[in-house]
């Protein structure tokens, strides 16, 4: 009996393996048809790709960040700028996702001045969106390990002013540590806690109620970011950089 359950839990594992392996041939054939179609211009086919990709639940910055360029390409800003925020979370503020990202809110219709801050605030928040939340928690682990090193020559050294020395060190890099799990854990309850979205249709009406016929608020357009408040069927409460609340058909929306 036992014998026959090893040779069913190998044979289990033996299936998944195959399955896993005929996966990511799968979906290496479909990034590789997505770059050469992006080369040859044929933006259309490379989007195609990449979403098959997506939809195979293969989840990487690389075709979040390509999709984004193909979108960009064919006019597409909206979805252009909820690709790249979604790239965004998974790598931080990487250079060329930045600027690409600043092109495509260049060419949005609405300019909506965000809320003033305090400049703490500001500042805090620029520097936790600066890296992703799992490179701020490998920073925090590698001070941690160094604390450590610093205490253990610490209780080696002989010499006062060495001790001194690798003690305040210890210290220094104790207080980094906190700061580095600080941002890590700020970094996940940004990316986590508050879902954001963005314009995907040439226009959306804002409603004060999430109905057809409910009235009309304002207007925003294609390229326009938000955060989304509350979820209601095929309704979202939104609210903009500037405090405006209101409701919006989700089919005009891209989740980020």
């Amino acid at each position: 009996m036992k014998k026959i359950k090893t040779i069913l839990l190998l044979l289990v594992l033996f299936t998944s393996l195959i399955s896993l392996q005929a996966w990511a041939i799968e979906n290496q054939a479909l990034y590789l048809t997505a770059q050469n179609a992006y080369k040859n211009q044929d933006y259309a086919k490379a989007i195609s790709s990449y979403q098959q990709i997506i939809e195979n639940e293969a989840i990487a910055s690389e075709v979040f960040y390509n999709l984004g360029n193909c979108y960009f390409k064919t006019d597409s800003i909206g979805k252009a700028i909820q690709y790249y925020e979604k790239a965004r979370k998974l790598i931080g503020d990487e250079e060329d996702l930045m600027h690409n990202l600043k092109m495509a809110h260049n060419r949005t219709v609405d300019k909506i001045e965000p809320m003033p801050e305090f400049v703490v605030t500001s500042t805090w928040k620029n520097i936790v969106n600066y890296n992703t939340a799992d490179i701020w928690a490998n920073y925090a682990l590698i001070n941690f390990a160094f604390v450590f090193v610093a205490l253990i020559l610490y209780q080696l050294a002989k010499q006062p002013s060495l001790k001194k020395t690798f003690f305040g060190l210890s210290i220094l890099l104790a207080l980094m540590t906190l700061i580095f799990y600080m941002l890590a854990k700020n970094r996940t309850n940004a990316d986590n806690s508050i879902n954001n979205g963005v314009v995907i249709v040439a226009s959306a009406a804002i409603k004060s109620a999430p109905q057809n016929t409910s009235t009309d608020l304002f207007v925003i357009h294609e390229g326009t970011v938000f955060k989304i408040l509350e979820n209601q069927t095929d309704w979202l409460k939104i609210r903009l950089d500037n405090g405006n609340l209101g409701w919006i058909q989700k089919t005009a929306i891209g989740e980020i």
